[in-house]
């Protein structure tokens, strides 16, 4: 399975840096030109840095592109600054497309005249006023749905005896706070120095793969405080695309729904935009969407609401059975779709069988997010997402063009970290940059592209063209590890990089989840107990 022509990658392009794109940093950073790794591990598990000199990389440009003014992605925290969903957005009837939401960024008309470099880049007084969607989701209140031990890569060392006695009475165990995974990423991060490799406010607006030279073109936007711009072009051998997928949030269309938004200010809300449960007191609240997100702040917000509704399609299982049962618990006001809303009649909620409750204060949307890269052209890249239902994508597409949710199958020197959807996110996150250093350095070769295309199509066969095809559950990650092992770098092991003899603990946390739940939504334990 090696590859007739090997590939001669020296420069790549990181698209973002979160705990996707800085693992995927330290994993090229520490791969060796020969194809092999200088990660190694001391018998307890942890990373032995004495081995981790690279001397001889494979890699000799490696960086990372960041359009916030700090590194860590969704676990940098916006805690005063949330995203809003823009009325303009809603004004256009059309706030359901993600180009709609974030379109792409306009290029200034100098920059098709000229070449510009980072050395010599194209100033422009006004930086553009597209909406970003910088900020983070996270919210003070929010802890883990995962259990600590897989909430880090291999390269973050866990001592579970340690973490017991810090918090012996942490009734979050083995949950821990969105402050404690922080903390660890950017420890990381700042141990081996990866913030000398990421370019800070600046955002990649497009990536071509040039004719002649046959490298990857990418036009960066460099922003200023002050709002000024700077724009250049910059050639790599390879990107890397780990810009994450809980940045443009999907709103659907409801009728009513930006008449209601302009007449009711701030009534209107994505679980993005989610900063405190103080706004549910003594409220009529009603939450589209029962994944996740809506039922953790849905925990928040029963104990102080008047009226908790639901809106979500009739007899659907969501990921988890907790989940479902959660939303159907008592005092719970279940109700199918929403059909309308109608803000002049006493902000009156109609749904899809006719029924309708008045006086509604809150709507928070927990409909998900968009995978969208505005900065991809599919025809050239091979790689689109694809409309599940209609012509317009949603929270359930799925990104097309993956060999195993990773390399681009037109052009393996597109790659992306972070498209497996599974509870297991950051051990994918690493053995996913691992593969990638391990094809890219001429350790291992993927299949002829009519292989790739026939494994891509046989998993669609029984998934359908939707975000199960990136879905690999608890029980079924390891068939995903299996197949992406044999792409790591030589001495990369995947027992390293995956602990598969405490899956119970993901189990556990489950359960954990579930009993939080019902304590915080029956007033039981504090909110405070989540900090």
């Amino acid at each position: 399975m090696t590859r007739e022509e090997p590939l001669k990658i020296r420069s790549v392009a990181v698209i973002g840096s979160g705990a996707a794109g800085l693992t995927a940093l330290f994993e090229l950073l520490h791969t060796k030109k020969d194809g092999s790794t200088t990660i190694r591990y001391k018998d307890n598990g942890d990373l032995d840095d004495s081995k981790l000199q690279n001397d001889d990389p494979a890699f000799t440009k490696v960086v990372a592109f960041e359009q916030a003014s700090r590194i860590g992605g969704i676990w940098a925290p916006s805690f005063d600054n949330p995203d809003v969903i823009p009325q303009e957005a809603l004004d256009t009837e059309q706030y359901n497309d993600p180009f709609i939401l974030k379109p792409k960024t306009v290029l200034p008309e100098q920059l098709a005249r000229s070449a510009y470099s980072a050395k010599r880049p194209l100033s422009t007084k006004n930086a553009g006023d597209a909406y970003t969607w910088h900020s983070s989701g996270i919210y003070r209140h929010l802890y883990s749905n995962v259990p600590s031990r897989y909430l880090r890569n291999s390269f973050i060392p866990y001592n579970e005896e340690a973490e017991r006695k810090a918090a012996p009475k942490n009734p979050l165990d083995p949950l821990i706070t969105n402050g404690e995974i922080t903390h660890r990423l950017l420890q990381f991060a700042n141990k081996y120095r990866l913030v000398e490799h990421v370019r800070l406010n600046s955002e990649v607006v497009s990536v071509k793969k040039d004719d002649s030279s046959k490298k990857w073109e990418l036009t960066v936007k460099l922003t200023s405080p002050d709002g000024t711009a700077q724009w250049y072009s910059e050639p790599y051998d390879a990107v890397i695309v780990s810009s994450g997928h809980y940045s443009v949030p999907y709103i659907p269309h409801i009728k009513g729904l930006s008449s209601w938004n302009r007449k009711f200010n701030s009534s209107v809300l994505h679980s993005k935009s989610f900063r405190d449960p103080k706004v549910f007191k003594n409220k009529v609240c009603l939450f589209i969407g029962t994944g996740l997100s809506g039922i953790d702040i849905l925990q928040y917000a029963f104990p102080i609401a008047k009226q908790v509704i639901v809106s979500r399609s009739s007899g659907k299982e969501e990921i988890f059975k907790w989940l479902t049962n959660a939303a159907n618990s008592n005092g719970i006001v279940v109700k199918p779709k929403v059909k309308e809303l109608n803000s002049s009649n006493g902000r009156e909620v109609v749904f899809e069988d006719g029924s309708s409750i008045p006086n509604v204060d809150h709507i928070v949307l927990s409909t998900g997010y968009h995978w969208h890269y505005p900065f991809l052209n599919p025809a050239e890249t091979g790689v689109r997402v694809l409309p599940r239902n209609g012509t317009i994508p949603d929270c359930s597409s799925m990104v097309d063009g993956l060999y195993l949710n990773i390399f681009s199958i037109k052009d393996p020197t597109l790659a992306f970290v972070g498209v497996t959807v599974t509870s297991y996110k950051w051990p994918s996150f690493e053995l996913e940059a691992s593969a990638i250093a391990g094809v890219w350095a001429n350790n291992s070769g993927l299949p002829g592209k009519e292989e790739l295309l026939s494994s891509e199509q046989e998993r669609r066969q029984s998934t359908g063209d939707s975000v199960l095809y990136h879905y690999y559950s608890v029980t079924t990650f390891t068939e995903y590890l299996d197949k992406v092992s044999k792409y790591l770098p030589e001495g990369r092991k995947s027992s390293d990089i995956f602990d598969s003899e405490h899956i119970d603990d993901m189990h556990a946390s489950m359960a954990t989840a579930e009993r939080l739940f019902y304590q915080f939504k029956n007033g039981k334990i504090p909110i405070e107990d989540t900090l």
